[in-house]
């Protein structure tokens, strides 16, 4: 993955991800519209075939990408805890 920072302000930021689609975008702009330090976060694709997803997060008195890096690794801790929960699944014996 990776970003290009489009416009960043204090509460404001536009990020151009590449190589990313509407699973991963929708999962993170839920995780940050749980936070009540942003008062928006969504995304635009204008074609998926030719364009890139750009992001947009708006902050109430925060640097928008301190909720956005939170809210990142929180996506991580989760993706890793699925695993770990197919992993135990996958050692499970078979139902006869």
């Amino acid at each position: 993955m990776n970003i290009k920072i489009i416009k960043l302000t204090q509460e404001e930021a536009e990020i151009e991800f590449t190589d990313e689609g509407h699973t991963f975008l929708n999962a993170l702009k839920s995780l940050l519209l749980q936070d009540p330090r942003v008062k928006v976060a969504t995304y635009d694709i204008k074609h998926p075939m030719i364009s890139n997803p750009i992001f947009y997060i708006n902050t109430e008195k925060i640097d928008p990408l301190v909720p956005l890096r939170e809210a990142s690794a929180r996506l991580s801790e989760t993706c890793v805890e699925l695993l770990e929960l197919i992993k135990l699944k996958l050692e499970e014996p078979l139902p006869k």
